[in-house]
């Protein structure tokens, strides 16, 4: 356990995690204590520098946190399951802010695992985060942020204690995190290895909606997380009469978004790499934006094997379709995230239910695959997190 750097509490505070009661979901205290973390960081300088510490704060306020609990209905009769250990993703710089909200929201004391790469939105919500404890009563006996490499021990040790584990990751570190076994009448949750579509109308695109504002949207949904969220699309399929004209527009509109867009070299020779192993076995064209900030593959035939050839930072594959149900076949397990641009909401939804493909868990306009939601790759996480107590 000396291996162990504490960013918020001390190794007290992680012996003590086990014996910190429970609270219903959505404890007034959780609540007020999440919406004083938010007015802090909206009064942050630095927020303005980044878009996903801005979004947390508002998804941290009260009004917000209020309006999810409504949407439950009535679930007094639920309770914390006790203490929560949750393994933050490296790719995604605040996915354990995330889960650490979501973790007291639902009445647990928390242990999280940051990961040990930087970043420094990261940072600055730690920081912030130190201050509003200091001037709580109720919280800080609650969350324990911690960072420590790849150490079973540790992980046996915490796991061995913990009432419930959320694993957020790659199918590897799933893997690698469970051979750390946790009590038997524990549970789990596993956010593992997904991939995400986009689906354009260009007749649509081209006369309803804005190219600056939906690059910028765009820009969100990928650049910001560098393409690595699995929410990220990876495939642009487009639909409709003005297919190479929108792309024009669409991919000229999003490179002068991104111009600023900070790509190291050895992530260029990476780009250029994935795409010579998939072109090796798909015909295909790439064209590359002004530089290597963007560039798209566009197969004559896609198929699944794109899936084993999945670039970063602006790697995209793009595919004509005259159908939306030409998109079903790549509706797999791993799909998570279909946002659209142009298509009615309700096309995809029938598509889906009438059809039952094994994946997709949901379904987003773009500029919103990053919005955090407790239902997440189909799981429903409150009542997962949440222990029910049955009267009769």
């Amino acid at each position: 356990m000396e291996q162990i750097e504490y960013i918020t509490g001390n190794e007290e505070t992680l012996q003590h995690l086990t014996k910190v009661a429970a609270w219903r979901p959505f404890d007034e205290r959780a609540v007020l204590f999440c919406n004083v973390l938010s007015a802090e960081l909206m009064k942050t300088i630095e927020i303005q520098k980044y878009p996903d510490l801005l979004t947390l704060a508002f998804w941290l306020r009260k009004a917000n946190i209020q309006k999810i609990k409504e949407e439950y209905g009535d679930i007094s009769d639920r309770l914390g399951r006790g203490m929560a250990f949750h393994i933050a993703p490296g790719n995604v710089p605040l996915s354990f802010a995330y889960s650490m909200a979501t973790g007291l929201l639902t009445g647990n004391a928390n242990v999280i695992r940051l990961p040990s790469r930087k970043f420094e939105q990261a940072d600055i919500f730690c920081r912030i985060l130190n201050e509003v404890l200091e001037k709580s009563e109720d919280i800080p006996e609650r969350v324990c942020l911690i960072k420590y490499s790849h150490n079973k021990e540790i992980t046996d040790a915490i796991s061995a204690k913990c009432h419930c584990r959320i694993i957020w990751g790659g199918d590897r570190t799933v893997d690698i995190i469970r051979e750390s076994n946790i009590p038997p009448r524990a549970s789990e949750i596993t956010f593992a290895n997904r991939f995400s579509i986009c689906l354009i109308d260009s007749d649509k695109y081209l006369t309803e909606y804005d190219p600056k504002k939906t690059a910028h949207q765009f820009f969100i949904d990928t650049y910001l997380t560098d393409q690595n969220a699995c929410s990220s699309p990876r495939i642009i399929f487009w639909m409709g009469d003005q297919r190479e004209k929108a792309k024009d527009v669409f991919w000229e509109a999003l490179y002068n978004e991104i111009s600023d867009y900070p790509l190291a070299d050895v992530t260029t020779v990476e780009k250029l790499l994935t795409f010579c192993k998939f072109a090796a076995e798909n015909p295909c064209k790439m064209t590359i934006g002004r530089d290597c900030r963007l560039m798209r593959i566009a197969p004559e035939e896609l198929n699944l094997n794109v899936l084993k050839n999945i670039g970063n930072s602006g790697f995209f594959y793009e595919y004509d379709i005259s159908d939306i149900n030409e998109i079903l076949p790549f509706c797999t397990w791993e799909l998570q995230t279909i946002s659209f641009l142009g298509i009615e909401e309700n096309t995809l939804r029938e598509l889906i239910l009438l059809n039952a493909p094994d994946g997709v868990d949901r379904i987003v306009p773009v500029g919103h695959t990053m919005d955090f939601s407790l239902i997440w790759d189909g799981r429903d996480i409150v009542r997962e997190l949440t222990r029910k107590v049955s009267f009769r």
